[in-house]
């Protein structure tokens, strides 16, 4: 199996949460490779078994770095004749879509429309997204919204516990995944 931690990150926390998803899935000995997305970045999802991609959610969709890297390659694909009626599921190929958020106003809800944004992508390109994952992350110097939100009191979040806990969700769909075969 071959996997890749894909990510965009500004403030820190997507970063801690792939870090976090790629620690777990070496440690299975699967070889992974983990990329902070940037304006260079070029690969191809067909290369991977299992894709974790995640961003921050800004204004409810991930980074404008994530939406152009993604339409670039939904284009590039359907120019290849890759995108198909139907969108069939291609065999092997799985994937997970995360996202950290803050949730100031409405908590966990304002990040689903970025996690569905980015798993429509996966499927549109015949991966089997088996989960999306939301995060709480703080407000990079903004502890006004760190505390005063929906969710309480969020500093230092993404925190031990968060992170253990994407962890242990790895391990649960790598077990899962070995069943298959």
């Amino acid at each position: 199996m071959n996997a890749l931690v894909l990510f965009d990150s500004m403030g820190g926390n997507t970063e801690k949460v792939a870090g976090a998803i790629h620690e777990a899935i070496e440690k299975e000995q699967i070889l992974c490779h983990m990329i902070k997305l940037d304006k260079e970045t070029d690969l191809d999802f067909y290369d991977y078994d299992l894709i974790f991609i995640g961003s921050p959610v800004i204004d409810w969709l991930p980074t404008k770095t994530m939406m152009e890297f993604v339409k670039t390659k939904l284009k590039e694909y359907n120019g290849k004749g890759m995108i198909r009626p139907s969108a069939p599921i291609i065999p092997g190929k799985f994937a997970i879509c995360f996202g950290t958020f803050a949730g100031p106003h409405i908590g966990k809800r304002e990040a689903l429309p970025m996690t569905m944004w980015l798993r429509s992508f996966l499927e549109h390109i015949g991966f089997m997204v088996l989960d999306t994952w939301h995060i709480v992350g703080q407000f990079k110097d903004r502890d006004d919204l760190n505390i005063n939100g929906r969710l309480g009191n969020i500093q230092n979040r993404p925190n031990e516990n968060d992170l253990e806990n994407v962890k242990n969700r790895v391990e649960g769909i790598l077990a899962s995944l070995e069943a298959w075969k």
